[in-house]
């Protein structure tokens, strides 16, 4: 499981690597596929996914345009495996950066 307080948000390789393994382990527990399995691994995987985005929420504003804007796809599918639905706010987010 993906451990959010070891990641440092600043580095932009590093929150990529993350989401990618964060939606690895989504799709390995079926997350895409329109299935109502409730399980422990899929809500602590949501809670991960919850916690990537306060925090990318938080840094990718102060990240360099460019490194900012590669991050923006991963940040909205992270958003949607934590609240299942697109990033509201990727907007903002793409003014800020």
């Amino acid at each position: 499981m993906t451990e959010i307080s070891r990641i440092d948000f600043s580095d932009v390789t590093a929150v990529r690597d993350s989401a990618v393994q964060l939606f690895t382990e989504a799709n390995d527990r079926r997350f895409f596929i329109n299935e109502d399995i409730s399980s422990p691994q899929r809500a602590a995987i949501r809670r991960t996914a919850r916690q990537w985005v306060a925090r990318a929420c938080c840094t990718l504003p102060a990240m360099p345009r460019a490194e900012a804007r590669t991050l923006l796809p991963l940040y909205d599918l992270i958003h949607r495996i934590a609240y299942g639905t697109p990033a509201k706010y990727l907007n903002d987010i793409k003014l800020n950066v």
